[in-house]
């Protein structure tokens, strides 16, 4: 198992920072090193200022012809940053209320269902959020007009379609907004 490069108390220190500095949410996402140009400049400079961490990247950054880490780096990062971000009590993508009103009703559906499979794949969850979100953002009629019929989109489960109501009656969805704090 390849060793974590992380420091845990960066992670932590940082998003202590954030909190206190009154960020409303942070965008967390794990860096890719694309062979070739990116990745050979990456290296140059981590064997010169970093040369004890040379093997440990090495090791994380194998063979992915897309410059993802290991799927264990990635968890084991991504466990660390959910854990500091429950305990602040930070959001860990945009909150709703945020971008609520800044477009039609079915865009915001189609963003909130995307953030949703975001934040289940961070955890390591099984997602049917971003099928769904693909599937809506080609429906033409307005979500209100499908709302006894929603479950007739392709993706649109049962808890999806639960989902999609309560954006259409309230204009939120309350189990984003706890997928933003917690486990």
């Amino acid at each position: 198992a390849p060793k974590a490069v992380e420091a845990p108390e960066k992670i932590f220190d940082s998003v202590r920072a954030a909190k206190n500095f009154g960020i409303d949410f942070i965008i967390f996402g794990g860096m890719t090193l694309k062979p070739g140009r990116q990745k050979d400049y990456f290296f140059n400079a981590l064997s010169e200022l970093y040369p004890d961490l040379l093997i440990n990247y090495d090791v994380i950054y194998n063979d992915d012809n897309w410059g993802n880490a290991s799927d264990e780096y990635y968890t084991h990062v991504n466990s660390i940053f959910l854990e500091v971000a429950r305990q602040f009590r930070m959001p860990i993508r945009i909150p709703s209320s945020i971008y609520k009103g800044t477009m039609d009703e079915n865009s915001f559906a189609v963003v909130l269902l995307d953030q949703l499979h975001y934040l289940h794949k961070i955890r390591g969850y099984e997602s049917p959020y971003g099928y769904a979100s693909f599937e809506l953002s080609k429906v033409k009629e307005p979500l209100r007009e499908l709302r006894e019929n929603l479950r007739t989109i392709k993706g649109v489960g049962k808890t999806t379609e639960k989902i999609l109501k309560e954006i259409i009656d309230w204009g939120h969805s309350t189990f984003y907004e706890k997928m933003l704090y917690y486990r």
